[in-house]
């Protein structure tokens, strides 16, 4: 019991340093000082989820945004690299075998714009060449049609994945987004800083539509 007193005690200073309990400021006692706070969700497992929600063809911007938010741009980002890499290899592994059946009747009763189901069309088809898919990587089309397409058409993995390396950015832009978010809605950024992560993101949104529209020019000329 000797030691009893000295262990309040260092709970007591502990709570008074960080300035965190006014409750000791007026001398009263409450059971919840003693309880520790809940702990941040942890990377890995919402890489697992994210990787999940991918595999299984899921619509997943939002966990990418919540990623930048909950982790901030560092971590946020190499969070969802690593559950989109992990994703992007379990859906290509289900659309190939398990699930094709379902996944190719899928495609077929989903309505979608003549010039978005002529594209799906073409990648069930035939192999789809680098240029094209770096291009569909930068596009505003949903990522589960492309993946789900090209593991269904006869697109080889290696080239697959090379174009997947194209999502790098975009990943980054949503990231970025969800930090600006977390800072502008809890104060932590002062309007300098606000200002100069939004002029970045704008300034990365505007090289990826750049960098699209060259790809589609020069493919064009190709032609």
């Amino acid at each position: 019991m000797a030691g009893t007193p000295g262990w309040f005690g260092c709970v007591g200073l502990s709570i008074a340093d960080k300035g965190k309990s006014s409750a000791l400021q007026t001398g009263a006692f409450s059971p919840w000082l003693l309880v520790p706070p809940m702990p941040p969700i942890p990377p890995w497992p919402y890489a697992l989820v994210l990787a999940t929600a991918v595999g299984l063809g899921l619509p997943a911007g939002a966990l990418v945004v919540g990623a930048g938010a909950l982790f901030g741009p560092g971590i946020g980002l190499l969070t969802v690299l690593f559950g989109e890499a992990l994703g992007l290899a379990l859906n290509w592994q289900l659309c190939r075998g398990w699930l094709r059946p379902r996944v190719q009747r899928w495609l077929g009763r989903q309505r979608r714009p003549q010039r978005l189901q002529g594209l799906l069309e073409r990648l069930l088809q035939a192999p789809a060449s680098l240029r094209l898919l770096l291009l569909l990587r930068l596009a505003l089309i949903p990522m589960n049609l492309v993946n789900a397409a090209c593991a269904l058409g006869p697109t080889p993995l290696r080239r697959y994945a090379l174009a997947s390396l194209m999502l790098v950015p975009r990943f980054s832009l949503l990231v970025g987004a969800g930090g600006l978010l977390k800072g502008a809605a809890g104060g932590s950024l002062g309007p300098a800083a606000l200002a100069l992560r939004g002029v970045a993101l704008v300034a990365t949104a505007a090289v990826l539509v750049l960098l699209s529209r060259g790809l589609l020019l020069s493919r064009g000329q190709r032609r």
